[in-house]
């Protein structure tokens, strides 16, 4: 039996100046089952906050836990650069949401492996 490892990797946000959703990252691809881990890098943070949210419907999202790989603290938004980590099996979409911006040109890219 052979294992192939899967990934996707998604800039969620490209140089945000201001609040926004982003641009989602795809967790269940289409024939070859879902991803089950999602690790994100948040870099250009002055003054801003990014929320972490996903979806099972396409919909409606919720605000969902990382953990910073630094700290090793969990919680559902970031306020500082980073790198951040979560367990996404069963999920539709995640995305790493702007909430907050007052200063700070904010990247933030994801890699979902499965």
């Amino acid at each position: 039996m052979s294992l192939v490892n899967r990934y996707n990797l998604v800039v969620m946000q490209a140089a945000a100046v201001a609040t926004g959703n982003g641009t989602v990252m795809p967790c269940i691809s289409n024939g070859d089952g879902g991803m089950t881990t999602l690790t994100v890098q948040v870099v250009g943070i002055t003054t801003a906050t990014i929320t972490f949210e996903a979806t099972v419907d396409g919909t409606n999202y919720v605000a969902i836990q990382f953990t910073n790989l630094t700290s090793g603290t969990a919680a559902t938004t970031a306020t500082a650069d980073g790198i951040y980590r979560a367990t996404v099996l069963g999920l539709l979409d995640v995305r790493a949401r702007v909430s907050a911006w007052t200063s700070g040109t904010i990247t933030v890219t994801g890699v979902a492996v499965g």
